[in-house]
């Protein structure tokens, strides 16, 4: 029963332990920011501080109730002290208070003192354990602690939080701790009195045993990092990922401890299986991650099978060598019966300096500067040099270590695909996409930094924008770009802005042009360092003396800076992502509060990714703080929201669409009307779309949203949409300076028709302006004129050939044409232009002018198969039928282009016309089982 009651007391610690770690880190992540310096302090800390406990544990042998009560009285300081803390960091210490590492000092301070005292516990139970019966070895001890912390890292992401929030969860884990220490004071105080010495030699561990324990240990935190990136790959940068990698590593440190207590597994081999572990991890990765692909899809119809695969797909990958390299300990201490808690308390302490020395080493050299696959090949060779220093350097050891390495190396040279780990995660969720995303996949531009992984992508000649996992926008994509010019129009002034999350530069470059002065807040040193490379994307931001780009984290830089903003506007990752999360909080929107001017307008988006009720979490929680939100399309299915305790209107539409350079800028890249921006706006009063107001806000302490979205199977705001599309109307514009503009209704439909195609938006504004009233007609064709005449000045041929192609697809073919005239004017041998001029031709029955213009396009593009199969088209429709058969049979012994089916059925036709009846039923079957076969 004692027995019972005390392995239950170390799992109860075990799941305390790692809580704090993960929760305090939580903490102070709302309160400094994510950014790598803080990650890299409080995992820095608490390793220090669990090796110097462990080391020391010793002396405090009576003291262990004791300790697990001091460290649930450290996490309810943590917990209950958070606005101190605030006040701490930010105002207590002004020493401190602007400089990032006086900030990042004092959370080491804080830290230091409540990792030594959970780096006490495991030598102190393991301790009491052998005295209270002897016999017991420490690997059981270390078994079920562990144990402990790997339920508690899968129970914190996927339970606790999402119950009681972080505070919540923080302070269950105080009770804990507090009973822990109670039952241990109450029932165990028999066997706290101190060891007394027993005559014998103390233990000490041999050169050999601890030089051994450094290399693998090295090994073993330089592989964790390893797969917390490859997870961020695969799976997505989520918190997600990180819980479920951490969780296998404890649970592989419970089962190594539990095989080598009953199987007496020697350290050597643990070294072996490890590294075998790591060559099988490489070899595998590829068909891993399609299985996961294939899976997927049958998995994510139920949330909590999605993560069992999420979590048996990772457990595949580092199962064997987190077994491995988890049993070391245990396997140097054997079944010792001696001091135990000292013996494994120096056994700890060295592993810990030791995982400190891989983490370093792993973030300052290998992830910076090597492929991730000679990373993993880095990491065996730690192993192997591990090995050899326990076996011995012998010709015979150096054999069996080049058994590993050479494999490793061989795979590395040749089975291995760094580029798989840059087709960014969402391609891993389906076997068909992904194969079809490798096809696409043109090749990377890597540049890698301590923690993060930034890289130009190009896929199918387009550049996108690639960070830790994720593929982003196409780098020439106007969006981005299209962001930032709305947000200036609808500034109260243009004198200081603020723009977080740099990325590309595109949306902060455009800021940065109509502001005085725009502060750029980017996290990710990395994305910093290489700005320079996207410049043909960004207008060379990094060239504007207006603009002050800042590595820190939002929360961070806007605590410790004094100054006020007309426009914030924030522009990074999806809250999914673990570091943008805390962005999109009522905390966070309390923050931006104070650093806007009074009627100054804080801006974000939403896209599909965060579901219905998503969509009604973040309403709400700007609703909290603010008095207006209009919305704004900028695709489909990706909003902007500007909010402000004014009424949002676009004061600045007039300067902005005066600027020469940005007006220029998107009408000759992008065929974009500055001046009809405003007229992406779809409510002016956004909060009347909220469907549940009940939802709980979104906090720093409880992200609700966050939760939410991890919940998603698929991506999709569908109810949302459908009651915006309901809402739409001009009644949006009234009190704006657009509500009486002549041309509002036709501009608004022309300029969805321009940015978003056919899509439900625009068909929407196009029933909306028909039920109007007025001479709709003309009021389209001045906005029709107005366009197209900015195109021609603007010189941009590409854009007057899509503008065509689209009233082509709206079978308005007397302006297409007209447009696709103008556009041969200013380039008479501008691709597919003379094609589509013919297909208009060809649609008003004009067979012989089409004709004209599909040898036109020859004349340009003589490997234009289409071309020639609608020269074939033509001449059947012009009862030209030999012309035609020659044709289209010329046509089929060439490769690509149209579809066979096609061309068999005007062939057919062909031969119908010639009387040649069973050449044409011949054709007809053909096409009809090329149909069949092909979709």
């Amino acid at each position: 029963m004692k027995r019972n009651v005390f392995s239950m007391l170390m799992l109860a610690s075990g799941l305390a332990g790692i809580s704090y770690e993960i929760l305090y880190g939580r903490i102070l992540g709302n309160l400094i920011g994510d950014q790598f310096a803080v990650s890299a302090a409080i995992l820095i800390t608490f390793l220090l501080g669990i090796g110097i406990g462990s080391r020391y544990a010793w002396r405090l042998w009576p003291w262990l109730w004791l300790i697990e009560a001091a460290i649930g009285i450290c996490g309810a300081a943590f917990a209950l002290g958070t606005d101190a803390l605030d006040r701490l960091l930010y105002v207590g210490l002004p020493v401190f208070q602007s400089q990032l590492g006086g900030t990042v000092l004092i959370a080491m301070l804080l830290l230091i003192l409540p990792a030594f005292l959970i780096g006490c516990s495991v030598p102190l139970f393991a301790g009491y354990m052998s005295r209270m019966f002897p016999g017991a070895a420490f690997s059981g001890v270390y078994a079920v602690y562990n144990l402990g912390a790997a339920l508690t890292a899968l129970l914190i992401e996927y339970l606790l939080i999402r119950w009681f929030g972080i505070q919540g969860a923080t302070l269950g884990f105080v009770v804990l701790n507090l009973l822990i220490a109670i039952i241990l004071k109450g029932w165990f105080s028999d066997i706290s009195h101190p060891v007394e010495p027993s005559g014998k030699r103390a233990f000490k561990i041999s050169s050999r045993r601890w030089l051994a324990l450094i290399p693998v240990s090295m090994a073993s935190a330089a592989f964790q990092l390893f797969m917390i990136k490859l997870a961020e790959m695969l799976l997505g940068p989520f918190r997600e990922s990180f819980a479920l990698v951490l969780s296998i590593i404890l649970l592989g440190i419970a089962v190594g401890s539990m095989l080598v207590r009953f199987y007496a597994i020697r350290f050597q081999i643990l070294v072996l299986a490890g590294m075998a572990g790591l060559v099988l991890l490489m070899a595998s990765i590829e068909p891993v991650a399609y299985l996961y692909a294939m899976l997927y899809g049958v998995a994510s119809e139920h949330y909590i099978t999605s993560v069992l695969l999420k979590w048996t797909v990772l457990a595949l990958l580092m199962g064997i060598p987190a077994i491995a390299f988890g049993a070391t300990i245990p396997a140097l201490l054997g079944k010792r019966c001696g001091d135990v808690s000292r013996e494994s308390g120096q056994l700890l302490y060295v592993a810990s300096l030791a995982n400190v020395g891989g983490f370093l080493l792993m973030v300052l050299l290998l992830h910076r500067y090597l492929d991730y696959g000679v990373q993993l090949v880095v990491i065996c060779a730690l192993a192997s040099l591990s090995w050899l220093i326990y076996a011995g350097r012998t010709v015979r050891a150096s054999m069996v270590v080049l058994l590993f390495l050479m494999p490793m190396v061989a795979i590395e040279q040749g089975q291995w695909d760094e580029d798989l780990l840059y087709v960014s995660y969402t391609k891993f969720r389906d076997a068909e996409k992904l194969g079809r995303a490798r096809k696409a996949f043109d090749f990377p531009e890597k540049y890698k930094g301590y923690q993060d992984v930034f890289s130009i992508n190009w896929i199918n000649g387009t550049p996108y924008f690639f960070i830790n996992g994720y593929t982003s926008i196409p780098l020439n994509s106007p969006s981005e770009k299209v962001v930032g010019a709305l947000s200036s129009i609808h500034a109260p002034a243009l004198d200081r802005a603020l723009v977080l999350g740099l990325g590309s530069g595109a949306t902060a470059s455009v800021v940065g042009e109509m502001f005085d002065s725009t502060d750029v807040v980017e996290i990710n040193p990395v994305v910093r360092e290489n700005l320079f490379r996207m410049r043909k994307w960004n207008l060379d931001i990094e060239s504007n003396p207006k603009v002050n780009i800042i590595v820190d984290d939002a929360i961070h830089y806007s605590k410790v800076s004094d100054k006020s903003y007309d426009l914030i506007l924030n522009t990074v990752t999806t809250p999914l992502y673990f570091s943008s999360a805390k962005l999109y909080t009522q905390d966070f929107f309390e923050v931006m509060k104070k650093r806007l001017q009074p009627d100054g307008v804080y801006v974000t988006w939403m896209d599909g990714r965060v579901g219905d009720r998503g969509v009604d979490i973040i309403l709400n929680t700007i609703a909290a703080s603010f008095q207006y939100c209009a919305i704004f399309y900028i695709k489909s299915s990706y909003f902007m929201l500007i909010c402000s305790d004014r009424p949002v209107l676009p004061a600045q539409i007039e300067k902005v669409a005066s600027h020469e350079k940005l007006r220029g800028h998107f009408l000759s890249e992008y065929g974009l009307l500055v001046e009809w921006m405003p007229y992406q706006q779809l409510n002016s009063r956004a909060f009347d779309l909220i469907a549940d107001t009940e939802l709980p806000l979104n906090r720093a302490d409880f992200p609700a949203l966050e939760f939410e979205m991890a919940k998603l199977s698929g991506r999709g705001i569908g109810l949302f949409k459908s009651r915006l599309l309901d809402e739409m109307g001009f009644h949006h514009f009234d009190g704006s300076v657009l509500g009486g503009a002549k041309l509002l209704p036709a501009a608004v439909v022309k300029n969805a028709s321009v940015m978003l195609g056919e899509s439900s938006i625009t068909r929407r504004w196009r029933a909306i302006t028909e039920g109007g009233v007025g001479d709709l007609l003309q009021q389209d064709m001045n906005a029709h004129h107005y366009y197209v005449q900015a195109l021609v000045e603007a010189g941009n041929v590409n854009a007057l050939h899509k503008y065509g192609s689209k009233l082509m697809r709206q079978k308005r073919y007397g302006l297409a044409l007209q447009v696709f005239h103008q556009a041969i004017f200013m380039d008479g041998r501008h691709n597919n232009t003379h094609f589509n001029m013919g297909a208009c031709y060809e649609y008003l029955g004009n067979y012989p002018v089409a004709l004209k213009y599909y040898e036109k396009e020859i004349e340009v593009d003589p490997t234009d198969i289409d071309a020639f199969y609608r020269i074939g088209r033509v001449y059947v429709k012009m009862k030209r039928y030999t012309e035609a058969v020659g044709q289209l049979q010329a046509v089929l012994k060439l490769e690509g282009g149209t579809s066979k089916g096609q061309v068999y059925r005007y062939l057919g036709r062909a031969f119908e016309g010639l009387g040649l009846t069973e050449d044409a039923k011949k054709a007809f079957r053909q096409a009809k089982a090329f149909k069949e076969n092909n979709g």
